[in-house]
């Protein structure tokens, strides 16, 4: 699973988006592929001696089924954080099934 990188904006709705913001094309959602949205929430969880979530080694061997895939996800962060979350997570799971 490839991790995309890019500039960092407000969160959606905190401002207004810059008037001259422009799309950045990073790539193209092909016939079967998957894409996995998350928050920082996911991302920044921690256990009970403060290690944040392995998240990309967690998403490497996730099912990919979009429902599967949020499910381990989701599982794995509550066995990490002790079924505790200290931010709010959201999850989001884009497949393309165009054949």
């Amino acid at each position: 699973m490839q991790a995309l990188e890019g500039e960092t904006m407000p969160p959606l709705g905190v401002l207004p988006a810059p008037a001259d913001a422009e799309p950045d094309r990073v790539g193209e959602l092909r016939p079967g592929d998957i894409l996995f949205l998350y928050t920082d929430g996911a991302e920044e969880a921690r256990d009970a001696v403060g290690a944040f979530f392995p998240l990309r080694s967690v998403l490497a061997e996730a099912p990919r089924t979009p429902a599967r895939l949020v499910a381990g996800v989701h599982a794995a962060l509550l066995r990490h954080t002790g079924g505790r979350l200290a931010d709010d997570v959201a999850l989001l799971v884009l497949r393309d099934d165009r054949s």
